[in-house]
């Protein structure tokens, strides 16, 4: 429940206030960074609109016949439509599908709800087939698209989706709602990580991050001092299965970047490694830098290819190791 969530409440009454004064849209697009509970809010978001009797007017009831179906996994005007198991995208035969379920009669008061998610796992196909649904929708069917990267859907999607971004602008109550969730320190170290995002920053924080990216960022320097073996680096790091320990290395460059063009840290991402990287963007050519972060761009592109992934993450840290301060 999205109660746990404060930083989501503005965004349920402002659709919840929409829904009473019958200005709710036939399609939102949920956008903003991974972590800020997307999935969650049109989750609340289906189930609100699919109660038979919402309380105040903004919370599903959970206890009429609808709620209890919908809790059930059962409520048959609710469908969710995410990429199959054995893919990364969303097909036309899954749209064409939901699009045939959408113009059925409800079983329930009225509304039928679809959630697409990530919405831009949508094939170029299947986007144009949503188009014509998006385009023409039946009576009282609501589509929620949710998406981190809103970008990568086709502009005459986006167009026709009133497009909310969830984000938190509360930082001091999010950092509260972080501690109480996590017996540690930093946490406005984590949510700054994180981008501000609570969820993110929780699972940072449970992760112990801010203890491996030390870590990770040591076996950079030891690998530029001649400590650190950079093809024994490169097969821990190739074992990431999202590739961790090249993001940051690519968040990190990027402040170097900064520092090395600013002279100063102010802004930079990295705040937990603010002394490290400002004593090794003093060391490294900016030149080095950006071919540095332009060869690893090109890797994280052709991270989901069949190319042998530790091979090219030796061909980055070696790279990285030919880098000295008289370069």
């Amino acid at each position: 429940m999205i109660n746990e969530y404060p930083w989501l409440e503005p965004f349920r009454d402002r659709l919840t206030a929409a829904h009473r004064q019958n200005r709710f849209p036939h399609a939102v697009l949920l956008t903003g960074q991974a972590g800020m509970g997307k999935a969650v809010f049109a989750e609340e978001l289906a189930h609100f609109l699919l109660c038979e009797h919402p309380t105040d007017g903004k919370y599903p009831c959970r206890q009429c016949t609808s709620c209890t179906l919908f809790t059930a996994g059962s409520n048959p005007d609710y469908f969710r439509l995410t990429p199959a198991e054995d893919s990364r995208v969303i097909k036309i035969d899954q749209v064409r599908q939901l699009s045939g379920n959408l113009s059925l009669t409800s079983h329930g008061i009225g509304y039928k709800v679809a959630i697409l998610i990530p919405a831009d796992a949508l094939n170029i196909n299947a986007a144009n087939s949503l188009l014509k649904t998006l385009e023409e929708p039946s009576d009282n069917t609501v589509l929620v698209l949710v998406s981190a990267h809103p970008s990568r859907l086709p502009a005459t999607i986006r167009s026709r989706c009133q497009e909310i971004r969830i984000q938190a602008t509360d930082l001091e109550s999010t950092a509260r709602w972080l501690a109480a969730r996590y017996d540690g320190p930093s946490p406005e170290v984590y949510l700054a990580l994180a981008n501000g995002a609570p969820l993110r920053a929780l699972q940072l924080a449970q992760e112990q991050a801010l203890e491996e990216r030390q870590q990770r960022f040591r076996a950079l320097v030891g690998i530029l001092a001649g400590q650190e073996s950079p093809l024994a680096v490169a097969q821990g790091w190739a074992a990431d299965e999202d590739l961790k320990g090249l993001r940051w290395m690519r968040e990190w460059l990027m402040d170097m970047l900064r520092i090395r063009l600013s002279g100063q840290t102010q802004g930079i991402h990295g705040i937990d490694l603010q002394d490290g990287l400002s004593k090794l963007a003093r060391k490294l050519d900016s030149r080095v830098l950006f071919s540095q972060l332009d060869g690893i761009n090109r890797m994280l592109k052709l991270a989901d290819s069949t190319l042998n992934r530790q091979m090219m993450m030796e061909d980055i840290l070696l790279a990285w190791a030919e880098q000295t301060s008289g370069n």
